[in-house]
């Protein structure tokens, strides 16, 4: 407490920042926290601190509650139901979903004018958001009004987030076009910029690869599809793919050895730093979040540069109080909390974490004439000390909002260290080009060149997602329900950091003499002996990495896997002996291709569309792009729909052999048995049904006794009129939808275990009470990928074995 009085300009400071997150308290609570204070800073003799940050405290809170009102304002003229037509500026791009698609925006005419808006199209009319349509852009729109209510039933208050985001109601669009105007002004100029930039960023990569680095570097993550984001989050690195302080304070701390090896003393390199940060946040669009990102990224360059402790902390402070001064309600939001406390974390843990990993580096390796492997060292030692010290600060938080912490992230960002900073570098140069297109020649082209040099890094941190998103362990389940006990978890962080100084914990000193002459006796090792033993551990350590981050082995048993893609079909068969065969794709945002990998599928030997339909088919273009495929049985069925003949042009590219699905067909894929029983063919100069559903491939696939039956979205009437026999196992057609034939269907299959592929929460209402009966009447064992996950079948010695991801 006698520290805390001599520092004033701290104290006040984090009073100011607490009366402004208490700001949405009562009143009263308010009042109670400054006496609190006040008679917590009068104990510590200084009663003048102790009025003055008591009034910081009142006086933030005063304020908060002033710019809640201003930002709450809006929301007081929004009538619930309202039908209006208006013309409104994008804030956001566009986040797509299996519903249709969401975007920020800011209506620009009318009585609402100013008003923040979350757009809600669902795809059907006139209601999609035009491609072309980006940040800036003027849109006139017609629709109804929603203002947010909290639902008691779910478990994410979602009116509460739209609120802390400034968001005054939802509009339902019903019609939308593109006007042609943008908006004007400085917003206006740095749209402008932005465009180039993003422009610059995506040139020369592939569409995946374009999302991951427009959201690393420039903070736009909307085209960054479901399951990508997914593997990220579960891998301990989705604070990459969105710029928040975290990520700036990463990508700083990882530009300090270029910094140091040029000779720039700790000033030097934070002035460099800082201006780095002030160039980026307006070229990255100058959001509430990026003011954030870049706010709390000069509070972390303080933190590593300035040489005394109580500066970097009033700097942190400074930070929060000028967040939350923008929007009290900011400290709400996940990612506010994570940078904050990242930061808190790195000025706890991180320096002196820093600092021993400096010292043991030269007790094992001194380097006395040597400046660059100095600076190297030193360098990477900072690194590694900040990851250390955030991925420890930011796990009880994770665990809170998130439900789980990922195991793999300490090691997931250690090793992802090598490529975060050359995958920002290169990013910012090539949106830098973009900026830079009308003054400086052949930037864009310049920027299309780079975009493979840039694909290297982004490729091997979407790999090592992937794979340690995956791994088993990677994950802890540890629910903190309260803020109670994610206050608990933090107290016990801070005893494991601090015990060992408080009660002053030496070694024997018959170890510490040990010790000693073991760092003494390396020391005078030849440097040759020392240098062999080094790469021999780090050989072992790198080899010990590829073992665990290697890609699994095939199963060596016939398995079966209905994959968890959402609302959608995708079946996996292995027969054990190294062939594989796909059964639709689901829908491309699912990216069924990492699936196939995490099954350690290198090849596919069979892959087929089963119908024209995108939660079949919308998935396969992607994995014919990334995974070697010997044949593509296809049911085109003279479909003109563009994205089933893009997969047909893909596979033609690649050389794929290609055969167009018809009954009667039996195929040989390694010690699998096909036999394809419909569709039928068409008598000439019969038309397309309009319908694919029920023309599409059904077969049954056979290894020894062991029968599967797919059916992907035929119905009874279409599958009752086929040659069925019993089977051991089979997928539930159409996701389950409602089918009365289904009892005489299962009476034909009699199977011992039928999945249901289908998405969580789908607006279908798959699977129906009708069919879930049905099943549970006649089947033994009925899973279901939207509760039970990937559901994994193994056939072993004629002996069905079933485990669920969930």
């Amino acid at each position: 407490m006698s520290r805390l009085a001599g520092r004033p300009w701290h104290v006040s400071v984090g009073a100011l920042a607490a009366g402004l997150a208490l700001a949405q308290l009562e009143a009263p609570l308010s009042l109670a926290a400054a006496a609190i204070m006040l008679a917590c800073l009068a104990c510590a003799r200084a009663p003048v601190l102790a009025v003055i940050a008591a009034a910081m405290l009142i006086a933030g809170s005063a304020a908060g509650a002033a710019r809640l009102d201003a930002l709450d304002h809006a929301s007081t003229r929004v009538g619930d139901g309202r039908s209006v037509s208006v013309r409104a500026h994008v804030l956001t791009r566009a986040r797509p979903s299996a519903f249709g698609a969401s975007a920020e925006a800011r209506i620009a005419s009318g009585a609402l004018v100013g008003t923040h808006v979350l757009l809600r199209f669902d795809g059907r009319g006139g209601s999609a958001l035009p491609g072309r349509a980006a940040i800036g852009d003027d849109l006139s729109l017609a629709g109804r009004l929603r203002r947010p209510a909290t639902n008691p039933d779910a478990s994410f208050d979602f009116a509460a987030h739209l609120r802390r985001r400034g968001i005054a109601a939802e509009l339902l669009v019903e019609r939308v076009r593109l006007s042609g105007a943008r908006r004007g002004g400085i917003a206006g100029a740095l749209d402008s910029l932005r465009r180039r930039a993003e422009t610059a960023v995506a040139a020369g990569l592939p569409e995946a690869e374009a999302a991951l680095v427009l959201g690393m570097v420039l903070g736009e993550d909307e085209e960054i599809d479901t399951s990508t984001r997914d593997d990220w989050r579960d891998a301990g690195l989705s604070h990459l793919l969105a710029v928040s302080g975290q990520n700036v304070m990463l990508l700083m701390a990882l530009a300090l050895p270029m910094l140091v090896a040029a000779g720039l003393g700790p000033r030097g390199r934070g002035l460099a730093l800082l201006c780095l940060v002030a160039l980026y946040v307006p070229l990255a669009g100058a959001g509430p979040s990026l003011q954030r990102a870049g706010v709390m990224g000069a509070a972390g360059i303080a933190a590593m540069t300035l040489s005394r402790p109580s500066s970097r902390w009033y700097a942190l402070l400074l930070a929060a109080a000028v967040t939350l001064a923008m929007n009290p309600r900011a400290c709400g939001e996940p990612g506010w909390q994570l940078s904050f406390v990242a930061v808190a974390g790195i000025l706890m843990a991180g320096r002196p974490l820093a600092a021993w990993l400096r010292r043991m580096a030269e007790e094992l390796s001194p380097q006395r004439h040597a400046a660059l492997p100095h600076a190297l060292r030193d360098g990477l030692c900072e690194g590694v000390a900040i990851t250390v010290a955030a991925t420890l600060a930011t796990a009880p938080l994770l665990a809170y909002h998130f439900g789980s912490v990922p195991l793999a992230g300490l090691a997931a960002n250690l090793l992802a260290l090598p490529a975060v900073a050359p995958a920002m570098w290169l990013g910012m140069v090539k949106a830098a080009l973009g900026v830079a297109s009308p003054v400086v020649p052949a930037a864009e082209e310049l920027a299309e060149l780079l975009g493979p040099l840039t694909r290297v890094p982004i490729a091997y941190l979407d790999a090592l997602a992937e794979r340690c998103a995956t791994l088993p362990g990677g994950s802890l389940r540890l629910p903190l329900h309260s803020p109670a006990s994610v206050l608990a978890a933090y107290a016990a962080i801070t005893a494991l950091l601090y015990a060992p100084r408080l009660i002053s914990i030496r070694p024997p000193r018959r170890a510490r003499s040990g010790a000693l002459e073991l760092a003494a006796s390396w020391r005078r090792s030849p440097r040759s002996l020392r240098a062999a033993v080094s790469a021999l551990v780090t050989a072992l350590l790198m080899l010990a990495a590829a073992a665990v981050l290697a890609p699994p082995a095939p199963p060596d048993a016939l398995t079966v896997r209905f994959l968890d893609i959402g609302q959608g079909d995708a079946t996996l068969i292995q027969d054990g002996a190294g062939a594989a065969a796909l059964f639709d794709g689901g829908p491309p945002e699912a990216r069924v291709y990492r699936h196939l990998h995490a099954a350690g599928v290198r090849r596919l030997d069979l892959m087929v569309a089963t119908h024209q339909s995108r939660d079949h088919q919308g998935g396969l273009a992607e994995v014919v792009e990334r995974i070697p495929t010997s044949l593509l049985l296809e049911n085109s069925d003279g479909t003109k729909d563009r994205d089933f003949r893009r997969l047909l042009a893909g596979a033609d590219a690649h050389g794929i052999r290609r055969l167009r699905a018809q009954a009667g067909q039996h195929l040989r894929v390694g010690r699998l048995d096909i036999e394809v029983l419909s569709p039928a063919p068409l008598p000439p100069g019969t038309p397309r049904p309009q319908d694919p559903n029920p023309r599409g491939v059904a077969a049954i696939v056979s290894v020894g006794d062991f029968d599967l039956w797919l059916s992907a979205d035929a119905e009874s009437d279409a599958i009752l009129p086929l040659a069925l026999r019993p089977v051991e196992a089979m997928k539930v057609s159409h996701h389950g939808s409602a089918d009365q034939g289904l009892p005489e269907v299962l009476e034909r299959l009699r199977p011992r275990l039928a999945a249901i592929e289908v998405g969580a929460g789908n607006s279908y209402g798959h699977p129906t009470p009708e069919t879930l009966a049905a099943l549970r009447a006649a089947v033994p064992h009925v899973y279901r990928t939207d509760r039970d996950g990937t559901v994994t079948l193994t056939v072993r010695d004629g002996h069905m074995a079933i485990t669920t991801e969930r």
